[in-house]
């Protein structure tokens, strides 16, 4: 599609797995990358174990992806970590982006011993404003405007949120513990470890959204020429799993319409095994160049045992 800008996986880095998506995808003044991972470029897990240190891997990586992404900043960092204190993976980050907001989530565990960390950039075309609150912040600067929360409970949410055009929520993505209170549809509703509070990464489109449900079932949002899809796969067989999500999201049917980011949320367990079965499923799926994708493990799922969101751009 014309205006939309696909770096290519293993630029700066490498998965030990054969993978069939981009580095990062721009489009219409935003850039969102994979996962960054502190992976070396055939895929061994970098400074094993040592949170600060690949937290700090981690920032000279994006920094050197927005490199290859002139006249972006970084805007929003989703900062996956499996680490007690979120401020050891946080104050690297800050360090090296003093502008940009930090929503941690925590997670259970990673896939590859000693990997502590895994960083989503959302970078955005200058001017970029960017209005930092203590648990809401807010980030415009391209076609989708950001809200990104973090707060210690439930309780707090519905203040933080009522100065926010709810008309135009394009995506919503829960990250909470327990399986209560949930606010907002639809949402990749994460179950995080007790204790870890409560995060949301939300977008928001130009117009007033549009809701319907797709050829395959996927629950499909759009505002503009932006998509929102969304859709779950039941039971423990994951790679089952992603099939029964890739079927409902039926990418095939999407005419004219490019996959920009890809974020799966999986109920798996610490190794390896659990993300190279859905991950090949999915990534077989995507159509080429392939989107920007992020798959990681998480404690559990208001509904199903894997739940893939997709960000996608219309021509």
């Amino acid at each position: 599609m014309q205006g939309i800008r696909h770096l290519s996986m293993g630029l700066m880095w490498q998965m030990p797995v054969p993978v069939a998506c981009s580095l990062a995808v721009a489009a219409r003044g935003l850039a969102i990358s994979c996962g960054q991972c502190p992976l070396d470029d055939a895929g061994q897990v970098l400074h094993p174990g040592d949170a600060a240190a690949q937290a700090g891997l981690v920032a000279r990586m994006i920094q050197g992806l927005l490199g290859h992404l002139p006249g972006h900043q970084a805007g929003l960092l989703v900062v996956y970590h499996d680490v007690e204190e979120a401020n050891e993976v946080l104050a690297p980050l800050a360090t090296a982006f003093p502008r940009a907001v930090l929503t941690p989530v925590r997670l259970p565990h990673f896939y590859y011993p000693g990997m502590r960390i895994e960083v989503d950039l959302y970078a955005f075309a200058d001017p970029v404003t960017i209005q930092q609150g203590p648990e809401i912040s807010v980030i415009s600067g391209s076609a989708l405007e950001f809200a990104a929360l973090h707060t210690p409970d439930m309780s707090r949410v519905p203040a933080l949120l009522a100065g926010l055009d709810q008309t135009r929520l394009l995506s919503a993505q829960w990250f909470a513990a327990g399986a209560g209170g949930w606010e907002l549809d639809p949402a990749a509703r994460v179950i995080l470890p007790e204790g870890a509070g409560v995060s949301a990464v939300l977008s928001f489109g130009p117009d007033p959204v549009q809701l319907s449900r797709g050829p395959g079932g996927a629950l499909c949002r759009a505002s503009g020429d932006f998509l929102w899809l969304s859709a779950q796969g039941q039971g423990p067989d994951l790679a089952a799993a992603a099939h029964q999500a890739m079927d409902a999201l039926s990418l095939q049917s999407l005419e004219n319409t490019t996959i920009l980011k890809a974020t799966t949320h999986y109920v798996g367990g610490p190794g390896p095994q659990d993300l190279h079965g859905n991950l090949a499923v999915r990534h077989a799926r995507f159509p080429q160049p392939g989107p920007a994708s992020t798959g990681v493990p998480v404690a559990g799922l208001a509904g199903g045992s894997l739940a893939i969101d997709m960000l996608a751009l219309r021509d």
